[in-house]
């Protein structure tokens, strides 16, 4: 996003390309970007069904861009990591082949902070994305596979964007939240499996949590699953609760009357 010209404005500083980079060499980023973690070994089991392997995709610009990386990861969910140096507007969207927003990342994103979303990718085209920011701000952007997710369990804590893997049985999902702004929402949202080339799947929002509210609880699928937390720039914790039986209707008063 251009700053506009006029008496007094700040001379506009030219963007930087998008440019593919290595983890070895990460200029200004070095201290953030680190390689994926191994995955422990139900982790790993769980992520294949969801989505392939690969290395890690790794690309710094600045300012404005359109670009599509090189690489195509294996068809499957894929984890976005993007991190920039400013505090102002930042948008960030992924492209279909015919350059039309395919996923809106949000614009949460504070500054030299990793904000992590997920993605599918159907392998039918490399990886396109468009970034929307002042001229002056740098960015990364990390293309991971489903591997380097962190594990729900029987909960996990955070603190804006970030993706877990559910891999137990169902259950109950309760999500608490503060926002950085102390004012706003979260929403955690479930991805399921999907087929490569198949139909059209869309996210399925399990919980979300205002202010106004000290927690809130919902429905927690059978796994593997996919969470993403989305719309939060402050704390949150996630806690599993064994799915609550499913209640016996009382009996209506003339049924009663009866003896039924």
């Amino acid at each position: 996003m251009s700053s506009g010209a006029g008496a007094g404005a700040r001379a506009e500083v030219p963007a930087l390309p998008p440019r593919r980079i290595g983890l070895a060499d990460g200029g200004r980023w070095a201290g953030l970007i680190a390689p994926s973690p191994a995955p422990s070994a139900e982790t790993a089991a769980a992520a294949s069904v969801l989505g392939g392997e690969f290395e890690d995709i790794v690309y710094a610009g600045g300012g404005d861009a359109v670009f599509a990386m090189e690489e195509t990861p294996p068809a499957g969910y894929v984890l976005v990591d993007v991190a920039r140096t400013g505090s102002g507007l930042f948008l960030l969207d992924s492209l279909d082949w015919n350059r039309r927003e395919a996923v809106h990342f949000g614009g949460g994103h504070p500054p030299l902070r990793f904000g992590r979303r997920v993605m599918w990718c159907d392998n039918l085209y490399p990886l396109r994305f468009r970034v929307q920011c002042d001229s002056r701000e740098e960015w990364v952007i990390v293309v991971r596979s489903l591997g380097a997710v962190r594990a729900l369990g029987e909960g996990a804590t955070g603190r804006g964007a970030d993706v877990l893997l559910h891999t137990g049985p169902a259950g109950e999902l309760v999500l608490r939240a503060r926002s950085a702004a102390g004012s706003g929402s979260l929403r955690v949202e479930g991805h399921r499996p999907r087929r490569p080339g198949g139909a059209t799947t869309y996210p399925q929002t399990l919980v979300s949590e205002a202010d106004r509210r000290p927690e809130a609880a919902g429905a927690l699928p059978e796994g593997p699953l996919v969470l993403g937390v989305v719309e939060g720039d402050g704390d949150w914790s996630l806690d599993v609760r064994p799915a609550r039986p499913a209640e016996t209707g009382k009996p209506g008063f003339w049924n009663r009357l009866r003896g039924r």
